[in-house]
């Protein structure tokens, strides 16, 4: 071990141990202005951006202990009338906070999971020269503090074809497919999957896929996922694989996808959805059971969408 890892392992272990000592004083909570931040969230930076943008929300999340004994320095998300801006404290004395800043408009992708009491929120989006991720990690109790701006960026990076509504539409052959959602499905395509205002065109429903011919030696490859195409986004609803409590929601920007990959396995076919927005591009990467992904390309063609099958690709190839 190099004396630059032994001391990232010492200061890591301080900072935990530290995190332990505060006892239950690890809950998000918010902000009246930038000015509350804790000292290791300020900086030149973080004022200058703060005195040029009207903040709409600040959540502050202190730093916690994640995933067993995964050590996360404070942050802070910051709401403002184009976008989010996130905050996070380094884990070095002095040291400046990371600053990663978001524009509505630019948005590619975001993808939330709930999974029991852990929450990780990330996002794609337009950067100066190259995309840029943002990524929160937080108890998920506490999702339902910023959880409704989180939608609203959402909604303000649509085109504006959606009306402000909390309700939505569906056509009556979408009907049956609605009613035949298991439960908890049906509630999670209310709760999290539907924007304001976004009406219901397509969905596909398909539960996991497992692998093996034994029951002792099955192993699960694919979850249970609903995928819905709305107004304006591509929405996937999942449970983790071997999880059933809990959510991986993700929202994908139909104008930024160019179109789907397909790369067809044993059971599953392996989709990868190319998105670009002013010429930057990212990929989201989805495991679908053959069935399910056979006719989610039936319906997105429909839609006048691409899709390729990677075999096709190769074939095409010299």
């Amino acid at each position: 071990m190099t004396i630059v890892d032994l001391e990232l392992t010492n200061r890591l272990s301080f900072l935990k141990r530290e995190v332990l000592a505060r006892g239950f004083d690890r809950h998000p909570s918010t902000l009246q202005s930038a000015s509350d931040l804790p000292a290791e969230l300020k900086s030149p930076a973080v004022t200058r951006l703060a005195e040029t943008e009207p903040i709409q929300k600040i959540i502050f999340f202190p730093q916690q202990i994640q995933r067993g004994w995964s050590y996360v320095p404070k942050q802070a998300l910051l709401f403002t009338n184009s976008g989010v801006i996130h905050i996070l404290a380094s884990i070095w004395p002095d040291e400046e906070p990371r600053i990663t800043r978001l524009v509505s408009p630019d948005l590619m992708y975001l993808k939330v999971s709930l999974i029991l009491l852990y929450g990780f929120l990330e996002i794609f989006a337009v950067g100066q020269s190259s995309p840029v991720q943002l990524g929160v990690e937080f108890n998920a109790v506490y999702w339902d503090l910023f959880a409704p701006w989180l939608r609203g960026l959402l909604k303000a990076s649509d085109d504006g074809s959606a009306p402000d509504t909390d309700e939505f539409a569906f056509s009556p052959t979408l009907k049956q497919e609605l009613e035949a959602l298991p439960l908890k499905f049906s509630n999670g395509l209310r709760i999290h999957g539907m924007l304001p205002g976004e009406n219901l065109e397509e969905i596909v429903f398909q539960p996991g896929t497992w692998k093996g011919r034994f029951w002792f030696f099955r192993k699960q490859v694919t979850a249970d996922t609903l995928i819905l195409l709305t107004t304006n986004f591509l929405v996937i609803l999942q449970e983790e694989v071997g999880v059933k409590q809990g959510w991986i929601v993700s929202y994908l920007r139909r104008e930024s996808i160019q179109g789907i990959l397909e790369q067809p396995h044993e059971i599953w076919s392996e989709l990868t959805f190319n998105l670009m927005r002013s010429d930057q591009t990212a990929d989201y990467a989805l495991l679908l059971p053959i069935e399910a992904a056979r006719k989610w390309k039936v319906l997105w063609e429909r839609h006048g969408e691409s899709w390729q099958e990677i075999l096709d690709t190769i074939k095409q190839q010299p």
